[in-house]
């Protein structure tokens, strides 16, 4: 190791003499130089996967089943600088006590078990020529110098450069997406909780209106009925989507204002605590008058936006790979990478997937930035990734989004399921029976509701809240949903267990599977009993 500094070192004293000190040579060689003199570990292995959400540990898992299949044994490494995987569209059921850690955030250790691919704990830092990266440990003082035949990137995009572009939102507004995010929310609803023992009403506001913030607010205000919880967001939540008129309605019926604007600060009130979000209206292009006191808010939670992790925000890291203006790494349609240089000809053995990534020339139809395609595309990566590494390239698929449709939370035990757009492919197939399935639950509903406006249940004062409040439905009523302006889609309770059933079927490991289809049975029915005993007692309590 002393030799190769020295080396590093007279290079770049013939380089200073050559190129003068500011070359962006020379500050590469002194780069060089510096992490030379902490690599404590050189590592080998067949594929490198940076990153280990939906795309990476799919990526991974496919790969080590195919190439057994093949009778290849072949060493995988999956880099993630944490233990454990988030199954993200279940982060909102973690939060909300409905899910089990166990289901949502199992360790690397035990999904790997068993399939030949050990996992990496360190953060991806940088490609080091073509067949080589850097890593760094968490504590950043250590590198391991990584070799590969192939490597893939999945590093997502996170939420940190959305936060850092708006005064104070990093400070003082809450994100959403990780484990530790999850806990922190959970805790901050605790808090909001112990307010509403106390007599208060206290006022959260959630920034983002896609996936992410709708089912916060409809959790959040299922988990809080007596809290103030205003959804900022640029225009209507889910516009241009299926859900668009089935989220309004829900969330009317939650009791959620929903504000159409855009935030410009976030500051905070040190005399009291509160927190001011300065905004202007997207309606009219004005700023939102605040007004002290009525506009403060106990909480602030983060959904809004995300852009593609490091090492993807520094372009030298990339070791040329084209990046678009976005920051995504440029792929083709069998998802590999290319240099930004024209004048290298050849591709490099590297694939990208996931929202880091940006398939060009554009296909149709454009795939989300969902886990549903990143997993598709996991299956794509794999197959490309083995056929370079078995000497046939020529043999390649390319990639194309199928539209399954969607799911959401809408709070408690209830979800949506909606179908895909009728221009696709299964849409004139799935819609339809969507459809059927929605007129037959109706049916249930109509004898729910006679029911509930029974005069047996209607003269009985504890009993019918707790019914209503519960918001118990097959296809819609107890969510207020009109199913005549929500064609194509299906909302209730069935298809929040749905929903349960669904994701515990997409779980990475079939053990997975096992442990989340137990959990989401228990700790569903066990919330929604802790629930309804928790309006028992409250109304027993006013009618003493």
């Amino acid at each position: 190791m002393i030799l190769l500094i020295l080396q590093f070192l007279s290079l770049i004293t013939s380089a200073t003499a050559f190129v003068g000190s500011s070359s962006p040579l020379l500050s590469r060689l002194r780069q060089d130089v510096a992490l030379a003199s902490q690599i404590y570990d050189d590592d080998e292995c067949d594929i490198a996967i940076m990153g280990a959400g939906f795309g990476g540990l799919y990526t991974a898992l496919a790969i080590s089943r195919e190439a057994r299949k093949k009778g290849r044994k072949l060493d995988i490494a999956l880099v993630d600088n944490s233990d454990r995987f988030v199954f993200l569209p279940l982060l909102y059921d973690l939060t909300m006590g409905t899910a089990s850690e166990g289901e949502v955030c199992p360790t690397y250790k035990e999904l790997l078990e068993d399939t030949g691919v050990r996992h990496i704990k360190a953060s991806f830092d940088r490609f080091r020529g073509d067949s080589g990266s850097l890593l760094k440990k968490e504590d950043n003082s250590d590198i391991i110098n990584l070799s590969f035949k192939a490597s893939v990137v999945s590093v997502g995009a996170t939420p940190q450069s959305i936060l850092g572009s708006i005064t104070g939102a990093s400070e003082f507004a809450q994100p959403f997406y990780t484990r530790e995010d999850a806990y922190s929310t959970r805790e901050i609803l605790f808090q909001m909780d112990q307010k509403v023992r106390q007599g208060q009403f206290p006022r959260l506001a959630i920034i983002g209106g896609g996936y992410g913030g709708v089912e916060l607010a409809a959790c959040v205000a299922r988990r809080l009925p007596k809290a103030n919880i205003t959804l900022i967001s640029r225009g209507p939540p889910m516009a241009g989507t299926r859900a668009e008129p089935l989220v309004d309605q829900a969330l009317k019926k939650l009791g959620v204002n929903c504000e159409i604007s855009s935030v410009d600060e976030i500051k905070k009130n040190n005399s009291n605590g509160r927190i001011t979000i300065e905004r202007s209206s997207n309606l009219d292009g004005s700023s939102i008058d605040i007004n002290t006191g009525k506009d403060e808010w106990d909480a602030v939670l983060w959904t809004a936006g995300s852009a593609p992790a490091y090492p993807l925000t520094k372009n030298d890291n990339m070791d040329g790979l084209a990046l678009s203006s976005s920051g995504q790494l440029i792929v083709d349609e069998t998802l590999r990478c290319s240099f930004s240089n024209d004048d290298r000809k050849t591709m490099p053995p590297m694939w990208a997937l996931g929202d880091c990534c940006e398939i060009v020339p554009v296909v149709q139809p454009v795939p989300p930035k969902t886990a549903q395609a990143a997993i598709q595309q996991a299956d794509i990566v794999a197959f490309n990734v083995l056929s370079k590494l078995f000497d046939q390239e020529r043999n390649t698929k390319v990639f194309k989004f199928q539209d399954l449709g969607t799911m959401l939370s809408l709070g408690g035990p209830n979800g949506a399921i909606l179908g895909p757009l009728e221009e696709t492919e299964l849409g004139p197939l799935l819609v339809p029976l969507i459809d059927t399935a929605r007129v037959g639950l109706g049916v249930v509903d109509n004898l729910f509701a006679q029911i509930v406006n029974s005069p047996e249940i209607s003269k009985n004062d504890a009993v019918a809240p707790i019914v209503e409040n519960l918001g118990l439905s097959m296809g819609g009523y107890g969510l207020g949903v009109d199913p005549v302006s929500t064609p194509g889609t299906l909302s209730g309770t069935l298809s929040g267990v749905s929903r349960r059933a669904i994701y515990a079927l997409r779980m990475p490991t079939n053990k997975q599977r096992a442990v989340a289809g137990t959990s989401a049975f228990i700790s569903s029915a066990v919330a929604l009993a802790k629930e309804a005993s928790d309006q028992i007692q409250s109304s027993n309590d006013k009618f003493q």
